[in-house]
């Protein structure tokens, strides 16, 4: 037998390689293929979101943003406030079991593919703060209000109307929705609402036995008519959607419930986290946190929920991105960075702290007089110890490192990422190194800001961004620091409570006992 060539080795060296990588792709699946085809349209990643969606991961199932059934259909795209730009593969139509598609804040573009209107088994969508152009396609605008239970304000508002047109300028600093004249009808203003304490007791007596002590169980027939039979809707989440309710006794409440519709659907895995989360989310009891009022479990029909305080005031985000939304003075922002401090303190003290997955100011909710209020809404975190580590440690200086990110936006007014300057931490470096004036850094909106209470704000960023996690202060620091800076104490940075509402849940707790 002659000896093989070099050539010849080579070419069966390229052929094992190219029946490799043709075997890997063929394991992934059509689902897998079309996520693979989505992030392919993707042109900016900020965050690295998406470095996970590799082809030669078998399992798309475990990849950002993604959440299956227990047979492994795709049926969550959750890929909200990552700062994607790019445009929308017409390949998410391969999705067909997807129930939920949100891609809210991102920097997509250019049209809404028409596949989109043909996802028999969509149920949430969320198109928000995007810059997509054209038409929605229009089964879609056909269908949408019968076969969505959820669409995001915006995206309703502009069924059957076009999209900002691809000539228009981009501007980074108005993310939001299209001028509501552009609409036959303005959407009506928010109602009044005031801020209340967690009930101890429950109203008008619809109790059930609560899973965790000192959290009321409440009836589903209640919260059905708080919510105006569940079609009050005002957000969509990874997992659960995000009602507004008014209770028998006026007070207004913001309600969870999960997608999941029937019990065969729901897994004791996810049974013990809704617990679970039930059980952190009561051990926080702050002024300024969206507090957790109640929840409700029943099987027939099958209902998980969660009542919340409500803010009335949306998010800070919107505040210091939309132009639409009230402006914040730099007293104002100061107030809420202090009542963010203070919150964040005392949950960095609780044991075991609660691990807050999506702290950025898109989470962080105003009350009626721009008092903060961190929201924790979704089901479930992600994220479990592994994922942080087993160190308390490692968690807080997470907490630390973010509250830092929402204190230079809140000080420059931009956004956490822009495409002309990319990263804020990053555009902000030259200013917080001393290369740059501090005063250029401030949102040019804001009347002129006193030098000496802004050098010490900025040394307080550099601190909770300090790349080596174990040179972070502690919250506790933080909030000491920050404290000294702006002679704001607790009591201020809380919302004011109306004497008036006050009393008239304690009549009613007087009457439920």
């Amino acid at each position: 037998m002659g000896k093989r060539s070099p050539g010849g080795l080579s070419t069966l060296l390229w052929i094992f390689l190219v029946c490799q990588r043709w075997r890997l792709s063929d394991s992934l699946n059509g689902e897998g293929r079309a996520l693979l085809a989505l992030k392919g349209k993707v042109e900016v990643d900020p965050y690295g979101a998406l470095a996970n969606w590799d082809e030669e991961d078998d399992d798309p199932c475990a990849w950002c943003g993604v959440e299956c059934t227990d047979d492994g259909r795709v049926v969550v795209l959750n890929l909200k406030n990552l700062c994607l730009k790019g445009t929308l593969s017409p390949e998410v139509g391969k999705l067909i079991h997807l129930n939920t598609l949100i891609l809210h804040n991102n920097s997509f573009y250019g049209a809404v593919p028409v596949v989109i209107g043909e996802l028999q088994m969509l149920k949430v969508l969320d198109l928000e703060h995007n810059n997509f152009s054209g038409v929605l396609p229009s089964d879609l605008g056909d269908v949408a209000l019968d076969k969505l239970d959820v669409v995001s304000a915006t995206t309703r508002g502009l069924l059957g109307v076009e999209l900002k047109q691809n000539g228009d300028e981009h501007d980074n600093k108005n993310l939001g929705p299209p001028d509501p004249s552009a609409n036959s009808k303005s959407p009506p203003p928010p109602p009044p609402v005031v801020s209340v304490m967690p009930l101890m007791t429950v109203p008008n007596g619809q109790s059930q036995k609560p899973l965790v002590t000192g959290v009321p169980a409440l009836r589903r027939s209640e919260l059905e008519t708080a919510c105006e039979d569940f079609s009050n809707i005002i957000d969509s989440l990874s997992n659960c959607k995000l009602y507004k309710g008014t209770l028998s006794s006026g007070v207004e409440i913001a309600v969870t419930s999960a997608i999941v519709t029937s019990a065969k659907d729901w897994s004791v895995q996810d049974e013990a986290h809704f617990r679970k989360k039930i059980s952190e989310l009561s051990k926080v009891n702050h002024k300024n946190f969206m507090n957790l009022l109640g929840h409700c479990e029943e099987e027939v029909p099958f209902t998980r929920m969660m009542v919340f305080e409500y803010a009335p005031s949306g998010t800070l985000f919107e505040h210091l991105h939309i132009k639409e939304a009230e402006h914040l003075n730099w007293t104002a922002r100061l107030r809420i960075a202090m009542g963010l401090a203070y919150c964040l303190e005392h949950m960095m003290q609780l044991n075991p702290p609660p691990i807050l997955r999506n702290l950025n100011s898109s989470s962080i909710y105003l009350t009626e007089d721009n008092a903060a209020k961190i929201s924790d809404l979704e089901f479930w975190n992600v994220e479990t110890e592994a994922d942080w580590g087993s160190s308390e440690i490692t968690k807080e200086s997470s907490t630390v490192y973010k509250f830092g990110i929402i204190l230079l936006e809140i000080i420059s007014g931009r956004l956490p990422y822009s495409e002309d300057d990319g990263l804020l931490v990053l555009w902000a470096r030259s200013y917080l190194s001393g290369k740059r004036p501090i005063k250029d850094m401030v949102d040019a909106t804001l009347d002129p800001v006193p030098d000496e209470g802004l050098n010490a704000l900025v040394e307080v960023i550099q601190s909770c961004i300090n790349e080596d996690p174990n040179e972070r202060p502690t919250m506790k620091e933080v909030a000491d620091r920050m404290m000294l800076i702006t002679a704001i104490p607790p009591e201020e940075a809380s919302p004011k409570l109306s004497p008036l509402w006050w009393a008239e849940l304690q009549i009613i707790s007087s009457e439920a006992t």
